[in-house]
């Protein structure tokens, strides 16, 4: 790097100061300036007179300026501009300097960057001229067809590829050659370079420091800045709030990829015939009372069978009915009254019931896919609902998900119990498609509530039974776990010596045993409930210090409560609760299954349904193929990965580093171990290892873990205590301090938040499992983590997608929301951002908000934190491009994620400079979906389980034929069948091809740091999960106010020595 000094043509001038520092007071004989982002691309001077130095964008300018004209503060840029007119001016400085104190009388100085073709002059005149941006700072992508003029491939023993990443040292040719050569009609005059040593320049990190910078960011990953005006240009906000009313995709045809190997698979994804109706009626039903829902279903068959005996329209069992025939005029509607038994107390329910025309739906989009540009997800709705109609008489229904009780009950433990079924979907692909799978879920026991308490409440320290139930009463812990697990489930009452007394109710919570709970029964005499079963149901409770049951409705004045003992779990309930992991390892174990198993499963469901014999998809005029979809995949091949001086080629989605270093590995002076699971014999194994093995894989550690290790005791350890040990490691200042941890429990979470909120201590955890297997596989696992924690770069791509070969930004993003049956936890969304030239580093900033929120609220303000981070750690050098992999978005909200969060990027980034538009492409990666694959020859699976090759991609058929969207499996499973991710691209300003945004996404894959494997979804869209993850660790156990997140958003702020010096510390 160096510095090229320009003369202005007459006057003298003030050097600038840094754009992180406050100027307080008032300054006479200027113009007021607009903070703006500074670049490398210092502003010509302007006007005659002496000047003040600019300010950066984040601080605020107290005071008046007057006497000239407004200036803008733009980005410096790596390529400075000319000197305009004649006057005086100040010379503008190196971003990462700062240069304090009034120099008069110098020539004005620029500051060249990486540039080595400056400006030529402007137009003379007092005040000068307004410069001219550089044709190289905003770009045009180059056309197709042109060479890479930067990039050279080359072996690992020669002169790697060029760069644009500032801090290569002997691997990367001068920033300057990046740069474009400027036309020749604007000469320059090149004057002597200066050494960048002799200015002896102040970091950002410095000047923010010293201007009163607080130690703590105010939020996860920083405070919102707020200091700037936004600049919206009417014409771009005009474009963007009318995009509602545009087409979702754009209007372009999309060429289906060509790089790849083919290979011919099968996909569950079966022909869906639609025949020849053209319009079907949609009605609205209501009835009254609409609970329980059970009854609904039975509730309009009966109606049917009165009203129209004839016809068979399809029910989605709430207000929705639909019919290939007319029932009723437009205006006209039927009542009636349906009388229902109820099965469990045999009494008569009575209902009723009003059906009204509502609107007709026109198929006609679905009968030809490839050419329709409407939205047919209405008439995709109402086949949906048609197809549904006859499992969901047969089947406990969940989504779309259908279940039945099996032949052998699959136990998970802790009250639950898995159930196998089915899932069917209508796809729009290149032709209607239904989607069918297998399906597992876990449902509630049945089981009475003693039994349950005794599974529930038992631990590996103490196994309880039905003698403690019957004479000691449980403790906090236990009510809460049992509190949990009930609430909102029905549950059966019964007293079995008196028949008529079956009921069922929904549990709202438990109260106090029946030998305490007290109440007025009809207005008596007070009594227990123990007292009145004794006297008024004649039954002596056996468990008179069990909780009671609350059910009934819950603004109740005088509250139903149930004996526990006289309660029973009714079975086949869905519901949406967070499993245990034992209970998800339990699921897991059962439902993996090779690809053929999986195949024979999906076929026997669809013969076990019998679509095509259902009367009302019959007078539909539907059918249902019965073979599997055969469609044309392309397996991708895997990026060289660049290690120390070698090469390493992945092979079925793995690749080994024996004798191979890392590419940067991280110099560790100081360590240390705490044991928070009391004496351990490991301990010294251990830290033996990781001083042996850690050389081994380019690390630097120069010396051995200092003892003593500090051993924690307790069941589990106070917080107080993992603080106190963890202080006394930062006054030591170790570089890293491993914590040996529980494997379950809250202590994970009070290390995090003690070091990382509180004291400033990076940390890895290990689970006392962990200990127990150490071997040099799982070190070596150890250290990719902590390589990376200490600004390590394990690996990176060797020959880069083409989008990398200019300064890009790769962003990842996740909204995580509470569990179901959570109360007052925020979702947290998180984004990660690239910040060097090898998308291999990334920092995160998380944000808490609205339970259920799925839009990120404030990603605008998170947008410019990444902005400015990767403006610092490229030294001035912005982002012309921007990829952005969103995570958790589903199809429904395609269109409200498309309007507001692509917008709140190019927001952020109008706001940081008017006119800087980088280039946006917006994907989404959904997860949630049914597809597999199976190859179809299995001479083309490359493992046991006879599954599709990692980088497998499928982009026809199956995809949406009017926008940019594919499936992608890119990586090797471990157990069971593969699930390929969906990419669907939403904006894309970089106008990339298929094969363009297959291979960066597949290349991504294989950047995460954790394992030398590609995993399933790219490395920015992982961090992201973790970021969340780590956030919701912060907020584990904490009772929070939704109504003040902001306050809340402080409270978890994560220190600077931290999130800035380390900031891939998440993961």
């Amino acid at each position: 790097m160096s510095i090229k000094t320009f003369h202005s043509r007459q006057g003298q001038g003030r050097p600038q100061q840094h754009p992180a520092t406050i100027q307080q007071g008032q300054q006479r004989g200027q113009s007021q300036q607009q903070m703006q982002w500074m670049s490398h691309t210092p502003q010509e001077p302007q006007g005659q007179g002496q000047g003040r130095p600019q300010q950066h964008p984040a601080t605020i300018q107290q005071g008046q300026h007057r006497g000239q004209s407004q200036q803008q503060m733009q980005w410096m840029s790596h390529t400075p501009q000319g000197p305009q007119g004649q006057g005086q001016g100040r010379p503008q400085q190196h971003p990462a300097t700062i240069q304090q104190g009034q120099h008069r009388g110098q020539f004005q100085q620029q500051m060249q960057g990486m540039s080595h073709t400056p400006q030529g002059p402007q137009a003379q005149g007092r005040g000068g001229g307004r410069s001219q941006p550089h044709p190289d700072s905003f770009q045009q992508r180059p056309q197709r067809g042109q060479s890479r003029q930067h990039e050279q491939i080359q072996e690992v023993q020669h002169t790697p590829q060029a760069s644009w990443d500032p801090h290569q040292q002997q691997r990367t040719q001068p920033l300057g050659q990046m740069q474009q050569v400027p036309e020749q009609s604007s000469p320059v005059k090149q004057m002597p370079e200066t050494s960048v040593q002799q200015r002896k320049p102040q970091t950002f990190q410095d000047q923010r420091t010293q201007k009163g910078s607080q130690p703590r960011g105010p939020s996860v990953q920083g405070a919102a800045d707020k200091t700037l005006e936004t600049y919206r240009p009417r014409t771009i906000l005009s474009l963007t709030d009318q995009m509602a009313e545009m087409s979702l995709f754009p209007k372009k045809n999309y060429t289906p990829g060509t790089k790849g190997r083919k290979i011919q698979i099968e996909t569950n994804h079966i022909q869906l015939n639609l025949g020849e109706l053209k319009i079907a009626y949609h009605y609205d039903v209501q009835i009254n009372p609409d609970i329980p829902k059970k009854f609904l279903r039975d509730v309009m068959e009966e109606f049917r069978k009165r009203q129209f005996p004839q016809r068979y329209p399809a029910f989605d069992g709430r207000k929705n009915l639909y019919s290939p025939l007319e029932l009723m005029k437009e205006g006209q509607e039927l009542n009636d009254e349906i009388s229902i038994p109820d099965g469990i107390s045999g009494k008569v329910k009575i209902f009723k019931v009003c059906v009204k025309f509502a609107n007709t739906v026109d198929l006609s989009p679905l009968h030809n896919m490839r050419m329709t540009k409407l939205s047919p997800q209405e008439a995709i709705q109402c086949v949906e609902i048609v197809l549904r109609n006859s499992p969901s008489m047969r089947c406990i229904q969940a989504g779309r998900n259908f279940f039945t009780p099996p032949p052998r009950i699959i136990d998970l433990g802790e009250g639950m119990e898995m159930y196998q079924g089915f899932y069917q979907s209508v796809v729009r692909g290149w032709k209607p498609l239904l989607n069918i799978d297998v399906a597992h879920k876990a449902f509630p026991k049945e089981t009475d509530l003693i039994s349950l308490t005794i599974e529930l409440c038992s631990s590996y320290y103490q196994r309880i039974n039905e003698q403690d139930l019957k004479t000691k009463r449980l403790t906090l812990d236990q009510n809460k776990t049992l509190t949990k697990f009930l609430r909102t489930l029905r549950i059966v009452y019964e007293i079995r010596s008196q028949p008529g007394s079956k009921k069922e109710y929904r549990v709202n919570g438990l109260k106090e045993c029946p030998r305490d709970a007290k109440f007025r029964p009809d207005n008596g005499p007070e009594m227990t409930v123990e007292e009145y079963f004794a006297r008024k149901k004649n039954y002596r409770l056996q468990y008179p210090l069990m909780p009671t049951i609350w059910v009934g409705n819950p603004q109740r004045k005088d509250p139903i409560l149930l004996p526990a003992e006289l309660c029973m779990v009714v079975p086949g309930q869905p519901v949406n609760r967070k499993m245990t992991e034992g209970q998800t390892s339990s699921m897991i174990k059962y439902a993996a299954t090779s690809t053929t198993v999986r195949k024979d499963k999906i076929m026997k469901s669809l013969n076990d349904t019998r679509h095509n014999d259902d009367l009302c998809i019959r007078q539909f005029g539907f059918s249902i193929g019965n073979e599997f979809e055969q469609i044309q995949a392309r397996v991708l091949a895997p990026p060289v990965l660049e290690y120390d001086k070698r090469t390493v080629m992945p092979s079925k989605g793995i690749w080994r580093q024996e004798n191979v270093k890392f590419f940067k590995g991280a110099e560790i002076k100081s360590w240390t171990i705490i044991s928070a699971c009391g004496p351990l014999n490991d301990i010294g194994k251990l830290a033996d290892m990781i001083y042996s093995f850690g050389p081994k894989t380019g690390m630097s550690l120069k010396s051995k873990a200092f003892e003593p290790f500090q051993i924690l005791r307790g069941r589990p350890v106070s917080p107080r205590d993992i603080i106190e040990s963890l202080r006394k490691c930062c006054e030591q200042k170790y570089d890293l301090v491993f914590v040996i941890i529980p494997d379950s429990g809250q202590t994970y979470s009070d290390v995090k938040k003690a070091a990382e909120l509180n004291i400033g201590c990076l940390t890895q955890c290990i689970k006392r499992k962990t200990m127990m297997k150490l071997n040099p596989s799982t070190v070596n696992n150890i250290l990719l983590k902590v390589n990376s924690k200490l600004n390590g770069t394990n690996h990176f791509l060797h020959n880069r997608p083409s989008i990398l070969d200019e300064p890009c930004m790769i962003m990842g993003a996740d909204v995580t929301h509470p569990s179901p049956d959570s109360q007052n936890i925020p979702s947290v969304a998180a984004v990660t951002a690239s910040h060097d030239s090898k998308a291999f580093c990334y920092n995160i900033a998380c944000r808490l908000q609205s339970p259920k929120t799925e839009i990120i609220a404030d990603l605008k303000q998170i947008t410019r934190e990444h902005l400015f981070y990767f403006y610092d750690k490229n030294r001035g050098q912005k982002p012309r491009r921007i990829v952005f992999f969103r995570d958790g978005v589903s199809e429904g909200q395609f269109k409200e994620v498309l309007i507001q969060e692509v917008r709140a990027i190019r927001d952020a980034c109008m706001s940081l400079e008017a006119g800087y538009q980088p280039k946006i492409t917006f994907l989404v990666v959904q997860k949630r979906h049914h597809t597999r694959f199976f190859p179809k020859n299995q001479r083309d699976s490359e493992d046991r389980n006879f599954n599709v090759p990692a980088g497998t991609c499928v982009d026809t058929n199956i995809t949406n034929p009017n926008m940019q969207d594919f499936y992608l499996v890119s990586h090797a499973s471990i157990q069971g069948v593969a699930k390929p991710t969906k990419y669907c691209t939403l904006h894309d300003d970089n106008e990339m091809t298929n094969d363009d945004i297959e291979e960066l996404t597949y290349h991504l894959c294989h950047l995460f740091t954790r394992c030398n494997r590609s995993v399933s979804y790219p490395a920015p869209t992982y961090y992201a999960h973790l970021a969340a993850a780590r956030a919701k660790v912060y907020i584990e156990n904490d009772a929070l106010d939704l109504g003040k997140l902001e306050n809340e958003q402080k409270r978890i702020s994560i220190l600077d020595c931290i999130r800035k010096q380390q900031p891939m510390f998440f993961v």
